[in-house]
C-alpha cells in the first residue's frame, strides 16, 4: 500500500520505482539524479539545503546509536 502510494508520486516516484525494479543502470542513474537536485538545491537555497540534509543524517545516527548501544536489539 505505502509503495504504491510511493511510486505514484510524479517525477520521484517514477525515478524510485525504475531504479528498484531495473537493472544496475537505472540505480546509478537514479543516484545520479539525486546529487543532481541536490547540487541545483544547493545553487538556488544555498547553505540551507547543505545543512538540512546533513542534521537529518544526525538524527537518524544518533537513533542508531542508542538503539545499539540500549541494549535490546
Amino acid at each position: 500500500m505505502v509503495q504504491k502510494l510511493i511510486y505514484s508520486i510524479p517525477v520521484f516516484g517514477w525515478m524510485l520505482k525504475s531504479a528498484s525494479l531495473g537493472d544496475t543502470a537505472e540505480k546509478v542513474f537514479f543516484i545520479f539524479n539525486l546529487l543532481a537536485f541536490w547540487a541545483i538545491a544547493i545553487y538556488f537555497f544555498g547553505y540551507p539545503a547543505i545543512i538540512l540534509p546533513a542534521l537529518g543524517i544526525v538524527g537518524c545516527y544518533m537513533l542508531v546509536l542508542a538503539l545499539l548501544t540500549s541494549g535490546d536489539v
